[in-house]
């Protein structure tokens, strides 16, 4: 296309020289000046189009959030529903946390802070940013929305390795591990919980968690310090049988029936991760661990390659609320049962944490 002078000096020496100075030319005239200015549209439009990021959408929901009345110190809880990586998923969270401290709001982990929700969905079209500001008597909410094209280049790949995480119970009291027992064919799914001093089973009926019974441990091992420990163990061969693994002992109990917990002295170790296999994923078997040390932090979950060196990098990543207590069987062979400390509400969480790499 000619520049818009070229243009112009065209069309008026075609309008005024003496050979084509007509009435007539006027229609061409107003035509070339419609078509001139209906041309720039699209094309402003796609350099609009080409310079939108996720980056910018991100930005655009923080100045919202600044501008929403607020604490000046907060903490972020950032969750990732989308099809986007862990790795994209954090960078966004990096440009969310720069924005909001160049506006002289102090993100702090591991204290008592008013929590910033930053939650990513996805639709069929769009990809939705919420952030959540906690407000007297309620809360205030931003969104944002993208286009889904813009996230195509960061999709989860169809068939690679992801891991996915389902909240299944939380509480203020101290959870020391807990698991899902693998049911038969119509039973009712059961959650093994153990607290300080106790074995608590629940049953799940219509979507809510029953309490069916409560075995307290033998005198001796309950454990009331800061620094209690445990780790529930189900029997492939005898899922009924629940092993307890405390700081130097070893109990037994049969979660089904009224047999009180059992106790011996042992030596055996807990084990910080979990082996996880799913057939659909190929025919490795990867451990999940906790990849985090600090108590008062956010945590993050790692799957490697069982066979692969210990410093390889991790198949898959997912970020939790805080320190893992305890990695337990999960109701299959492709998932574990993890136990939180939320490091926001305080409140201990159990999470269903599955092997995915379907689409």
């Amino acid at each position: 296309m000619a520049c818009p002078a070229t243009f112009w000096r065209d069309v008026l020496n075609s309008r005024f020289s003496p050979v084509n100075d007509q009435p007539a030319r006027r229609i061409p005239f107003l035509a070339y000046t419609i078509a001139f200015i209906v041309s720039l549209v699209p094309v402003g439009d796609s350099i609009f189009a080409q310079s939108e990021t996720l980056e910018d959408c991100v930005e655009r929901l923080a100045r919202k959030a600044v501008a929403l009345p607020h604490e000046r110190r907060m903490s972020l809880v950032w969750t990732n529903h989308a099809a986007l990586s862990e790795q994209r998923a954090e960078n966004l969270r990096a440009v969310f946390a720069a924005r909001l401290e160049g506006a002289q709001v102090r993100l702090v982990q591991g204290e008592a802070a008013p929590a910033l929700l930053v939650s990513i969905e996805q639709t069929p079209s769009q990809i939705v940013f919420t952030a959540t500001v906690p407000a007297e008597g309620g809360t205030n909410v931003a969104i944002e929305e993208a286009a889904r094209p813009l996230v195509a280049r960061d999709a989860r790949p169809s068939n690679v390795l992801r891991l996915e995480k389902e909240l299944r119970w939380q509480q203020e009291a101290k959870i020391l591990s807990a698991v899902l027992p693998a049911m038969s064919a119509g039973d009712e799914t059961t959650m093994i919980v153990l607290v300080e001093d106790a074995l608590v089973i629940y049953s799940e009926e219509q979507g809510a968690w029953n309490l069916r019974t409560t075995k307290p441990l033998p005198p001796g091992t309950s454990q009331r310090q800061r620094s209690a420990r445990g780790q529930l163990l189900i029997a492939d061969e005898t899922v009924s049988q629940v092993g307890i693994l405390l700081p130097g002992r070893r109990c037994e109990t049969n979660w089904t029936d009224d047999s009180p917990v059992v106790c011996s002295v042992t030596t055996a170790e807990m084990h910080p991760a979990r082996l996880l296999a799913a057939s659909a994923c190929g025919t490795h078997a990867w451990w999940l661990r906790s990849d985090g040390a600090d108590w008062t932090s956010e945590d993050r979950l790692t799957l490697r390659n069982s066979v692969a060196p210990s410093d390889s990098p991790p198949a898959a990543e997912l970020n939790v609320p805080g320190p893992v207590f305890s990695i337990s069987a999960g109701p299959d062979g492709g998932s574990a049962t993890a136990v939180v400390r939320n490091v926001v509400t305080g409140n201990y969480e159990v999470y269903r944490v599955a092997l995915s790499c379907a689409n």
